[in-house]
């Protein structure tokens, strides 16, 4: 018997534990996304308000404290189907169906908006480098939005939906094969990690090479610095979705769009 494989077996206990800590008023209408503005230390929390692929022009960002108080509900406006975000000098970047809006900070007025070619469902935004990654799941594709310029950094993948930048090197969800992998930026080999991720949508990196991926149709896992997965949040029972997650490392918090359910829920973190 090898002892390694054993050991392995008898450790029952999940990586994390997730303790509740708070959840919003039901006021985030479809929420899909959340992100943390660290300079600013506040929320974002797009918020789809229709159908994920509408252009009904009823989409809208809110601003919420990492207490969870809602304290701007519609801080920006003008949006179709607002799901992806990420920040790069003083914008957020948010993803709109077939388009990528700025909106500058300050103003939370959409500042510039970019029309990506052939864009079906654009979906998630990572942030890496001085470049702005978008993937469409849609359409089995993922651009970047460098110098102002949209182009095509990847095609042909199996219905890309998360994306998180790390140490010049991209992670990539891929909905349709459910998988997690990464994707190394100079060259664009694309290295499978993990496999059998049902409905894979955010991915946030805690501490020692180890992530948190969420599946859309509730459920978080937690990804060892093997590659190995752990179930440790499961919602679905409840018809609570997981979207696309975000996670505070100063607070230990992952934060959790319910997408039907209307609110972002909290969660502390715990190693064990």
């Amino acid at each position: 018997e090898n002892p390694g494989t054993a050991a392995r077996e008898e450790k029952s206990e999940a990586p994390v534990t997730l303790t509740k800590k708070w959840e919003t008023d039901a006021v985030l209408t479809t929420c899909e996304s959340v992100l943390h503005d660290e300079k600013n230390d506040v929320l974002y929390v797009a918020n789809i308000n229709g159908q994920p692929d509408a252009k009904d022009g009823n989409g809208f960002i809110s601003k919420i404290s990492l207490e969870g108080e809602v304290t701007n509900a519609s801080w920006a406006t003008g949006m179709d189907a607002p799901k992806g975000m990420g920040i790069l000098d003083g914008k957020l970047y948010v993803t709109d169906i077939d388009r990528v809006h700025e909106i500058d900070i300050e103003t939370g007025k959409i500042s510039n908006t970019h029309t990506v070619a052939d864009a079906k469902f654009l979906n998630d935004i990572a942030v890496g480098n001085g470049k702005v990654y978008v993937s469409d799941s849609g359409g089995g594709a993922i651009h970047v939005i460098d110098d102002g310029k949209v182009i095509v950094f990847l095609s042909n993948l199996q219905g890309p939906n998360g994306l998180f930048a790390e140490n010049g090197d991209l992670l990539v969800a891929l909905w349709d094969a459910k998988t997690l992998n990464t994707v190394d930026v100079s060259s664009k080999d694309i290295m499978l990690r993990t496999e059998g991720l049902e409905n894979p949508d955010g991915i946030e990196a805690i501490d020692n090479n180890e992530y948190l991926v969420s599946s859309w149709n509730g459920m978080v896992h937690h990804i060892n610095s093997d590659w190995e997965k752990t179930l440790v949040l499961h919602t679905r029972k409840d018809s609570v979705s997981a979207a696309d997650i975000e996670y505070v490392k100063s607070k230990n918090l992952l934060l959790v769009p319910t997408f039907f359910k209307n609110k972002v829920v909290a969660y502390e973190v715990k190693q064990n």
